[in-house]
């Protein structure tokens, strides 16, 4: 799918998951804009882009931080003029059942997760209404499904919110012409899941590429019709 007069921000988007989507709308002709917290990640990425680095741009980015997100935004339109789509990856992962979790935690997992969602949908939406066309992908959990969340409470429960806040903002931009979709991947095979687990079977779980393909779709005039769907991307788990 082409992707060319297309611009985007991926939170997140210098890691596991986010540099492969980054990379994959540059590829198509996106231009990529990417608040990233690490230099030389965002060098590594750079560098991964090769002659597609000229439609990506990145800058040192809290998105927990509201002022600071509604800064990065402003600095893509007035780079580019517009925002199409806007890809949420940002977050993190910790352990713990409900009671034994810290408040620090607990905080932590709100913001990594839930907070950098609303921030960016909050500053980024209205650029959307004023175009009448928009895409937003978050990212919840394969987790959440079926009740789950035992042991990993906080991850679960600020996952879960991510999940019902972009059913309502769905609802909310109907008649925009501004589709909100949320995937829940499976366990994902990356360098880290496969340190921290390495006894697993990882032909069981999902690729990247996989998750980032499912993006792809969304994003693309294929998934025009689609208003608004949860996707679990779960692999052969």
């Amino acid at each position: 799918m082409d992707f060319r007069d297309r611009v985007a921000i991926v939170t997140g988007g210098t890691g596991a998951l986010g540099s492969v989507v980054a990379l994959d709308l540059a590829n198509s002709g996106a231009r990529v804009a990417i608040p990233y917290t690490t230099q030389a990640h965002w060098e590594a990425l750079a560098k991964q882009a090769g002659a597609a680095q000229e439609r990506m741009w990145g800058i040192q980015a809290e998105f927990t931080d509201a002022p600071i997100v509604e800064s990065f935004v402003s600095e893509v339109v007035t780079r580019w003029g517009r925002i199409d789509f806007l890809v949420c990856i940002a977050g993190g992962f910790a352990a713990g059942k409900s009671y034994e979790t810290s408040d620090q935690t607990w905080d932590r997992m709100l913001n990594l997760n839930l907070r950098t969602v609303f921030l960016a949908a909050r500053a980024t939406v209205p650029v959307m209404i004023k175009q009448k066309f928009g895409r937003v992908i978050t990212t919840s959990s394969g987790a959440i499904l079926n009740g789950g969340g035992a042991g990993i409470a906080a991850y679960a429960v600020s996952k879960g919110a991510v999940l019902q806040f972009t059913e309502i903002l769905a609802s909310e931009l109907k008649g925009y012409n501004i589709h909100a979709h949320c995937i829940l991947p499976g366990t994902m095979d990356t360098e880290a899941n496969r340190r921290d687990m390495p006894t697993a079977d990882f032909s069981k779980w999902v690729t990247t590429s996989d998750v980032a393909r499912v993006i792809h779709f969304l994003l693309s005039d294929e998934a025009r019709a689609i208003q608004s769907v949860i996707v679990p991307v779960l692999g052969k788990g």
